[in-house]
């Protein structure tokens, strides 16, 4: 695997293993998504959404969960 995508149910980087996004996915997407800040916007609520339900599923939400996928998009 040369991507940096999560995997669930933990959303952590199937790759590095750290808390996803991780710093390369999220140089990747920004860079995918470069100048479409909108549909980075959606696509980044969309995980953010199915992370919630991961994790409210095993009883445990994460305290920076919103920040971790939206603190980093400008």
């Amino acid at each position: 695997m040369d991507e940096h995508v999560p995997e669930r149910p933990s959303w952590d980087c199937g790759k590095c293993g750290e808390a996803w996004p991780c710093a390369n996915a999220k140089s990747a997407l920004a860079h995918e998504y470069l100048g479409d800040r909108s549909s980075l916007i959606v696509y980044v609520g969309i995980c953010h959404w199915e992370a919630f339900d991961d994790h409210a599923a095993a009883g445990t939400i994460p305290d920076d969960l919103a920040d971790r996928f939206f603190g980093w998009i400008r």
